[in-house]
């Protein structure tokens, strides 16, 4: 994606899932926003003209499906810091899940499990490599964790797709929780 789109999703995403309010605008219960308020106060406070085509664009080139746009609302899928009700239905997951994150991290991991921090739910990738590239926003060669998914919801647990292969849960205790590494790869 050309570094100009880029630089315009990142935007979206602070606005969308973190400060909608620094452009005048507010979120309803489900995160969503009409489109053409959204361009408006997006275009006056960056004066830098967007349109949908634009944003359709980003969406159709990303490998991360970061928005949606349904029935002249814009809304961000996943990563909100400020509350918002879920749009689908909690799922039975796949078997296995993965999260990376940071060595520091991992100490505290290991005994209280994955907790939310100050997101509203944790992220889950449905792969390896999208945990490491995900881990690696922090450092370099993050510690990768493989999520008992199923045997976490067979137990309680809820857990809620996106589109974009990550999976929602308000938390996961360690008990679930194993270090993954090439040399205990399930195949999965």
């Amino acid at each position: 994606m050309a570094k100009q789109l880029i630089k315009i999703s990142k935007r979206l995403s602070l606005a969308l899932r973190h400060h909608l309010e620094r452009l005048g605008l507010q979120l309803d219960a489900y995160g969503r926003v009409a489109l053409d308020q959204l361009l408006a106060h997006y275009n006056a406070h960056y004066q830098q003209p967007i349109d949908e085509a634009i944003i359709r664009q980003i969406m159709a080139q990303s490998d991360k499906q970061r928005f949606a746009i349904e029935h002249g609302q814009i809304r961000a899928l996943y990563g909100h810091s400020v509350p918002v009700q879920l749009l689908q239905a909690p799922a039975v997951p796949p078997a296995v899940l993965y999260h990376g994150t940071s060595h520091a991290a991992a100490i505290m991991i290991a005994s209280e499990g994955l907790r939310k921090m100050d997101r509203d739910f944790v992220h889950l990738s449905a792969t390896v490599p999208m945990a490491i590239s995900v881990g690696q926003r922090r450092e370099a060669h993050p510690v990768i964790y493989q999520v008992a998914a199923k045997q976490a919801a067979a137990a309680g647990l809820l857990f809620y797709p996106t589109e974009s292969h990550i999976w929602l849960v308000d938390h996961v205790p360690a008990q679930y929780l194993t270090v993954w590494s090439k040399n205990t790869q399930t195949g999965h």
